[in-house]
């Protein structure tokens, strides 16, 4: 139940609005918790740290960064698994060495650009993990000759800087014929020039085997796991992630009768029933407050967007949802790519975070570790207009209104909300819709505190004038504190609940119905209506 703030007495300052009916600012839809294959989303309380936190680093780093040609070159020149092994193995301008790998750079330069997190790629798809694999099948970071563990580097560093631990990983691998013919009876289309071969379904099945038991390791190796970034879930890189569903068994149990079992020695059972546990069953039974993509074939927590065009469109309501972007061309390092420009970054940023979004910005390490300056220094760039605006970033929402594609959106936190004028809105001066029930008491240019006049109109539209568009031109913030919270509170929440009847044997009492989760419920003992 949600119902508007009192009404306070207008301002002195500011002009009376007409008496006809003030109405309170939209709500946005709220988030409901899907379940999928079993498994349920995570509730708010635990995702609300991604959704809090607007900016993240990704960090595509692996074997690809030695012949410095994307991380898909395995594929895109069609380099057997015999010969894409010598960028580990011999000693040319294209090995992949880690010579001067050092994660502490990294979560320093992923501070200095403003973001709260990182992803590093534990596994592309070229199947090469940089970590000490125990799968008598995996290619890995512990053989020789880097005989290193990257991966156990990296969480320590990330978890000292005070930046939430990410991994990424593709249960999909090059290395296996198998991929493209996972029952051995209709190969598809590849650029190995596979064809279809009945020992493909075992090796299908190796691949799966292989998956289960490194993301085991992942998730039981490393300590807290705050994001789990699936990517790769397709088969043959057709369809969805959702259709090969069968195949990897992404939810919370395995079957039995699956045509690829996943050996015992690979495998987690859920501990009440005995069952054996698909991936995400696994990786919530050791990390249970993990959030993850919906790459894997299950639904995911929360929803990717990727590539580098610019959001548009409407705020992404009921849902947390990711862009995901590179500014160095490829995701992995690629020698001599044009870093895109801050202009263009922060077209992308804004926009996101305007329709509610947090963003995962890439950046590409070279093949001993260091990322590029030109790219290091564009993301500090980005930090530089967070340490001014970043107020108006983090912690936001997008809203409460709608974003004009191209010219300007809105975030807001408590009792302020923040107009972000792009470079296609001109002049210095804006008009809001109208506050409706609320009133202004403060209005201000974000980057430097100053504050700013405006007028407000009978209507409840706020027009601010003598906004500078030049200090910052990517995004000129104000920000305009109400005397109230800009979303409404929720007068239920907390309150003493009661009900003749309740659900006790599955916990859904009469409290759930006011506890402010959309992740419970209250029900009768017949389970036949509910609430909350």
């Amino acid at each position: 139940m949600t119902v508007a703030a009192a009404v306070s007495p207008t301002p002195t300052t500011t002009p009376a609005r007409a008496a006809s009916s003030p109405q309170p600012l939209p709500l946005l839809p709220l988030r409901i918790p899907k379940s999928d294959l079993g498994v349920e989303q995570q509730s708010d309380e635990k995702i609300q740290w991604l959704q809090d936190a607007k900016l993240g680093m990704f960090i595509h780093w692996g074997v690809y960064s030695g012949p410095a040609k994307g991380e898909w070159y395995m594929e895109n020149a069609a380099v057997t698994p015999e010969d894409y092994r010598e960028y580990v193995t011999e000693a040319t301008s294209e090995q992949f060495t880690a010579t001067a790998y050092d994660p502490a750079d990294w979560a320093q330069l992923a501070k200095d650009m403003g973001a709260t997190y990182t992803v590093l790629t534990a596994r592309h798809h070229d199947g090469f993990a940089l970590w000490p694999s125990t799968h008598p099948n995996a290619w890995h970071a512990g053989q020789a000759p880097l005989q290193r563990d990257f991966i156990s580097r990296y969480v320590t560093s990330v978890r000292a800087a005070g930046l939430k631990v990410g991994l990424y990983y593709s249960p999909m691998s090059w290395r296996h014929p198998g991929y493209f013919d996972v029952r051995g009876t209709d190969c598809l289309p590849n650029t190995w020039g596979y064809v279809t071969d009945p020992a493909h379904k075992e090796d299908a099945r190796i691949m799966k085997n292989e998956v289960y038991q490194q993301i085991k390791e992942l998730i039981t190796q490393y300590g807290k796991i705050d994001d789990l970034w699936w990517d790769g879930g397709w088969l043959g890189q057709t369809g969805t992630d959702a259709d090969a569903a069968f195949f990897w068994e992404p939810g919370r149990f395995r079957a039995p009768s699956n045509e690829w079992p996943v050996d015992s020695a690979y495998s987690e059972t859920d501990p009440a029933t005995g069952r054996p546990l698909g991936l995400t069953g696994m990786v919530r039974k050791h990390q249970p407050d993990i959030v993850t993509t919906l790459r894997s074939g299950w639904i995911g927590d929360y929803t990717s967007e990727e590539g580098g065009s610019v959001p548009s469109g409407a705020i992404r309501t009921g849902k947390l949802a990711e862009e995901g972007f590179t500014i160095g061309g490829a995701w992995g390092h690629t020698a001599g790519a044009t870093v895109m420009s801050f202009g263009d970054i922060m077209n992308i940023l804004v926009n996101a975070w305007v329709r509610n979004m947090t963003c995962l910005l890439n950046v590409g390490p070279d093949r001993t570790g260091v990322v590029p300056a030109d790219q290091a220094a564009a993301v500090r760039r980005v930090g530089s207009f967070l340490s001014t605006c970043g107020q108006a970033v983090y912690g936001t929402r997008g809203g409460p209104w709608e974003p004009v594609d191209g010219q300007y959106g809105y975030t807001y936190g408590d009792d302020t909300f923040y107009v972000h004028l792009l470079p296609g809105h001109s002049g210095t001066g804006f008009t809001t819709p109208s506050i409706g029930d609320a009133h202004v008491t403060r209005v201000f240019d974000v980057a430097t505190g100053s504050d700013l006049p405006y007028a407000v109109g009978a209507d409840g539209r706020v027009t601010i004038t003598d906004i500078n568009r030049i200090r910052i031109p990517e995004d000129s913030v104000v920000g305009v504190t109400l005397d109230r919270s800009v979303q409404p509170a929720d007068i239920a929440a907390g309150r003493t609940a009661t009900a003749g009847s309740e659900e006790t044997s599955r916990g859904n009492t009469a409290a759930k119905a006011v506890d402010g989760s959309t992740a419970t419920r209250w029900a009768r003992t017949t389970a036949t209506r509910d609430s909350g």
